[in-house]
């Protein structure tokens, strides 16, 4: 694992262990104590997110090893699901809770007025209740497009290296290419030298039996003159 990996793990489990205490405390909190305590939380799981996509973006970029890659997405995937699960799911709770202690807290008044005020409350809460929920959802969306992004920025990222590694491949290729080239080139003058010399050499003995033909007539001649 290369040290930003580990840094960036290290991190995500101390950030995490204290949102699960923040939320552990939450609940027994006073209202106003525990707005702050929410706020923290939700800036936790943010920053809980953002450090998931950032290994994510290291992994693809940095991790060539296939088997080192695979377990690497398995324990994003184990990162992500306890944010989910242990984080995002309890703060949810946590939230609404908050909203029905804030309007019904208040309540105290009997009779008429009192039922209609609390007709009044039930229906402000329904239409926070809905507005947040759908806040949360945009929230949720916005986060969605943003790992999304960064999903793609970690494939094209990975794209490029492998490209850039086909590309010194080919490089090395059209050396060993040339390399061959000058090799041929070498043999080829090396063949022709040895032609010429072969020629060379039948043209001497030629030329040396000549020789000899006529010095055995010579001799043959004297002889039987």
């Amino acid at each position: 694992m290369s040290s930003l990996l580990s840094s960036y793990e290290s991190d995500f489990k101390t950030t995490f262990e204290q949102a699960i205490s923040s939320i552990q405390i939450a609940p027994n909190q006073p209202l106003p104590q525990r707005n702050s305590t929410l706020k923290e939380i939700e800036e936790q799981k943010d920053e809980l997110l953002d450090l998931v996509d950032q290994m994510e973006i290291e992994i693809n970029t940095s991790v060539t090893n296939p088997n080192d890659r695979a377990n690497y997405k398995s324990k994003l995937r184990d990162f992500k699901k306890d944010v989910q699960e242990k984080i995002k799911q309890p703060l949810q709770k946590l939230v609404d809770l908050k909203d029905r202690d804030l309007l019904f807290g208040d309540t105290t008044l009997d009779g008429v007025d009192g039922e209609e005020g609390s007709y009044e409350n039930e229906q402000q809460r329904q239409q926070m209740l809905a507005n947040h929920a759908l806040l949360t959802k945009s929230g949720d969306k916005l986060r969605d497009a943003s790992r999304l992004a960064n999903e793609t920025e970690g494939i094209g990222s990975q794209i490029m290296n492998d490209l850039r590694s086909q590309r010194e491949t080919l490089e090395n290729s059209r050396q060993t290419l040339f390399q061959a080239d000058s090799y041929v080139d070498k043999s080829i003058r090396t063949l022709k030298i040895m032609s010429t010399r072969l020629i060379a050499n039948k043209f001497i003995s030629y030329a040396i039996i000549a020789v000899l033909i006529l010095l055995i007539l010579l001799v043959l001649f004297s002889k039987f003159r």
